[in-house]
């Protein structure tokens, strides 16, 4: 059968603008002129007059989360992409913290983003200078007298070491995405800055690891469709992005995990296989991301021996045993147990003892520590090989992705998704067993057998 290739970046695959849920909500009235009155009451008693009155209040620009709301107000005659007010409250519209903003975008294109962002307190007293390179974080020591702003614009700036920061978020991730808005009647991939606003206030919390809620810079972007009441704007389109951390996780020895199966006998017993694919965010497979954001998403397979009341579930995925930053080359891999990692869709299949021991030999013919490659051996490739073994009349096949950084292309957890999507659709005999537009965990392993 020929490859059916598959690019994100056509306008059939149109993003839709909608919220973090599959489901389309309908838009909550704005809560209470109280809180804005509390944030304003905030302002005024911690700004200086000569700033309280550059701060533009008429305007408010809201991202409403659960637990909390960040509040970004304008600077009069300065552009809000480039600086403003950021205000973090709770819930209730309680005041947890308040910074000024400056960034700076020196990417020339809009694919990455390479630049710098001052945070500032409401009194000037301390200001935090960082140079981001490819979307990775460094921290910078810049002259101590004159405004932070002329200091980070001088260039006279140094770079201060630091420790590894291996799993931190990044501030800011580039998102791309086709047809919306102001481009829907062009073919090509557009792209917004979206910022980290939480790390940027500084207040603490506790997100769900490895994910972070992200503001689009533009309050004017393609994808944004803010509402507005008044003086007031909601409704910013804030995306959950989760990136991937296997590759923290410790290798396995396959032999080991693949070594439980055959305690089980074979006569009588049931078996099963599935694949599993996880997007960066939960409900729109489309969105596009570069990958030294590590926002790639994951796939990973479970396979499973019944008889009786004997029972061994194993769920393994391929990963690198390097930084998501690094990569765009081939470097050592490692095969991890993936039990509770996050999937939106997945296919399983039930087959029988000898299919079970073809995708089991599979696994140890590769290895615990095969090569990874994000271009042409990653973990869709390993996912993909190890489940075709199974049906090798009818193997699954993934169109490829681009990558909009390199415009190399890829098999990828979201043309994994859209596969699936497209084989249920045909409602064929796989069509019942695939599940769609979830956001589930896996369960636990079995783990090694002596």
């Amino acid at each position: 059968m020929k490859r059916i290739v598959i690019y994100l970046s056509v306008p059939f695959f149109f993003f839709a603008c909608k919220k973090q849920t599959s489901k389309e909500e309908a838009p909550p009235p704005w809560k209470n002129d109280m809180i804005v009155a509390n944030v304003k009451a905030y302002l005024k008693t911690n700004l200086s007059a000569a700033d309280y009155a550059l701060t533009d209040t008429s305007a408010f620009y809201i991202s409403d989360e659960s637990k909390y709301l960040l509040f970004r107000i304008a600077i009069r005659n300065k552009s809000i992409e480039q600086d403003f007010v950021l205000v973090q409250t709770d819930s209730s519209g309680k005041c947890l913290a308040g910074k000024f903003v400056h960034i700076r975008r020196d990417s020339s294109d809009m694919q990455s983003f390479n630049g710098r962002i001052l945070t500032e307190s409401l009194q000037h007293t301390e200001a935090v200078f960082k140079k981001i390179t490819e979307n990775a974080v460094q921290e910078l020591s810049c002259a101590d007298e004159g405004p932070a702003e002329e200091s980070l614009e001088g260039d006279g700036c140094d770079i201060v070491p630091s420790d590894d920061c291996t799993g931190c978020l990044p501030l800011v991730v580039v998102v791309g995405y086709a047809g919306g808005g102001a481009s829907a009647s062009s073919a090509g991939i557009s792209y917004s800055d979206y910022l980290d606003l939480e790390a940027l206030a500084g207040a603490t919390s506790a997100p769900a690891p490895s994910a972070g809620v992200y503001s689009p810079v533009s309050t004017k972007s393609p994808v944004a469709s803010a509402r507005t009441a008044g003086a007031i704007t909601t409704g910013l389109p804030n995306l959950n992005i989760n990136f991937e951390s296997s590759y923290s996780h410790p290798g396995i020895d396959v032999n080991a995990f693949m070594k439980c199966f055959a305690s089980i006998p074979d006569a009588g017993a049931t078996c099963s296989i599935a694949v599993y694919t996880d997007l960066p965010v939960n409900d729109n497979p489309q969105y596009i991301f570069n990958i030294l954001t590590g926002a790639t998403g994951h796939a990973f397979l479970s396979m499973t021996k019944t008889n009786g009341t004997q029972s061994a579930t194993q769920y393994i995925g391929k990963t690198t045993s390097k930084a998501i930053a690094v990569l765009g080359f081939p470097v050592a891999g490692k095969i991890v147990d993936n039990a509770q990692h996050k999937y939106n869709a997945s296919l399983t299949m039930n087959i029988t003892p000898e299919q079970l021991l073809a995708a089991i030999n599979k696994v140890v013919s590769i290895g615990s520590t095969p090569s990874y490659d994000m271009w042409e051996d990653n973990c869709v490739d390993y996912a993909l090989s190890i489940l075709n073994t199974v049906r090798p009349s009818d193997p699954l096949y993934v169109g490829m992705s681009i990558d909009p950084s390199t415009g190399d292309e890829y098999q990828t957890p979201q043309s994994l998704y859209i596969a699936l999507q497209l084989l249920k659709n045909q409602n064929g005999a796989d069509a019942p067993h695939i599940t769609m537009d979830v956001v589930s965990y896996a369960a636990s392993s079995h783990g090694a057998c002596n």
